[in-house]
């Protein structure tokens, strides 16, 4: 038995001896009577609280100094003490604990196996034209490469907030703040029949949104890159920039969804993220592009863009060099080292938008082409594009209140859009203005 006080300077000054040797706790004003540090041969040193109970000596072992302080060391002595003065042994109650704490443990679910049950509940939803298949494919991807391998094995129930902050903030750095995104509403929805959600509270990157859309330049590009490419890669591109639809519902267009009489692409709901038919006015260069597609069918085909290589199946793009987009938009000039300015395919779609939008088109018309559910979602993403005809409004408004008149503004602007219309409709133009005049 040892005097040395019951400090933590003292204990890391104490030198290892041969036989083992014991410091009890006092002199101190929260001295616990029966704590002391078990000081080992080998150097280590254990906390321990020795009391009576009906006659025989208990001692429990508290941990390991520096693991555990004096402080809390007096704490878990002080409970130990009350436990014996109730009657209870110590020791049972850590061990009926530990046994608790492994039940619980062995009952608890993973966060991978939390994952299988909702996908499991998304496959009925999709049965019963809730969900798409597309949005399950593509939770599916998130999870694959992203999220499985750091949280698949974890407890769902011991996973907490500030676990679930990091996990995101160490995603973002390795990926994107697109991605992290993508990753934090997945994992809300996993987690959401939980007692405790730990993701409920995080908030989703504000501009994290892709604006990427294409200059007249580059269409011309990428229409060049086209004219060296096999029919059915050139016709499926085409049709993705004139009807600016999504490339899951081009990619599976099929000849029964075709309404040649009005003129239409009817999209069914199975295929629509507004859960509703979204019905696609087809130009004359979309027919025309039906019209060749037709021709060179096979009697019987569901597709208007089988696949080359599969029976009963439409073409897909895959990503990688080996892709016919790679390919194409590498003729073009619009890949780059830069991963974020390479040109991808639903960038047609938010370019026939942007444009319809910059030359004066309505939102709502626009949302509609679009398919989107709310036209808030299209003013979300496209409003800002309006920026330039609303201010030539404003200039002939206010020209107006003044008692002017903006004639070269307003000149600028007629010029500006004269020099947007196609040669067709300069001529139709023209003969108004000869009809007029």
């Amino acid at each position: 038995m040892s005097e040395t006080s019951f400090t933590k300077r003292s204990f890391e000054q104490i030198k290892q001896q041969a036989n083992r040797y014991r410091i009890y706790d006092s002199g101190h004003r929260d001295s616990v009577n029966g704590l002391y540090l078990d000081v080992l041969p080998s150097g280590k040193k254990v906390f321990r609280f020795r009391r009576k109970r009906l006659g025989k000596d208990i001692t429990v072992t508290i941990g390991h100094f520096p693991d555990i302080t004096i402080e809390n060391c007096r704490k878990m002595a002080l409970k130990y003490s009350t436990q014996i003065a109730e009657g209870h042994n110590p020791i049972d109650l850590k061990r009926l604990e530990k046994q608790k704490l492994k039940l619980e443990e062995e009952q608890s679910i993973t966060i991978g196996e939390l994952y299988q049950a909702y996908v499991e509940e998304f496959k009925i939803k999709i049965r019963s034209g809730e969900r798409r298949k597309k949005s399950l494919n593509d939770a599916d991807s998130m999870w694959r490469n992203h999220i499985k391998a750091k949280l698949g094995k974890l407890k769902s129930e011991s996973f907490t907030h500030a676990e679930a902050e990091k996990f995101l903030k160490l995603l973002v750095i390795r990926t994107s703040p697109a991605v992290r995104n993508k990753c934090l509403t997945l994992l809300k929805s996993v987690f959401r029949d939980q007692p405790e959600n730990p993701f409920s509270k995080i908030k989703k990157y504000a501009g994290t949104k892709r604006e990427r859309i294409l200059s007249e330049n580059e269409v011309k590009s990428l229409l060049s890159a086209l004219e060296e490419e096999k029919s059915i890669y050139r016709d499926v591109v085409m049709m993705l920039l004139l009807t600016g639809q999504r490339k899951g519902c081009v990619f599976s267009m099929e000849w029964a969804e075709i309404d040649y009489q009005n003129q239409l692409w009817i999209i069914p709901t199975s295929k629509m993220k507004a859960k509703k038919p979204h019905a696609v006015p087809l130009t004359k260069e979309s027919l025309s592009i039906l019209e060749r597609r037709n021709l060179e069918a096979k009697a019987g085909e569901k597709y208007v863009f089988p696949a080359i290589t599969a029976n009963n199946k439409h073409i897909v793009e895959k990503s990688g060099k080996g892709s016919f987009w790679f390919r194409i938009t590498e003729k073009a000039g619009l890949r780059s080292e830069t991963k974020s300015d390479n040109v991808t395919i639903h960038d047609l779609r938010r370019t026939i938008a942007s444009w319809s939008v910059m030359r004066g088109g309505n939102l709502q018309v626009t949302s509609k082409l679009l398919g989107h559910s709310d036209i808030s979602i299209t003013a979300s993403t496209y409003a800002h594009l309006d920026v330039e005809r609303v201010r030539a409004e404003l200039d002939v408004t206010t020209a107006k209140l003044l008692g002017s008149e903006p004639q070269a503004t307003r000149l600028e602007f007629l010029l500006k859009e004269i020099n947007k219309l196609s040669h067709e409709e300069l001529l139709v133009l023209y003969q108004h203005i000869d009809e007029m005049l």
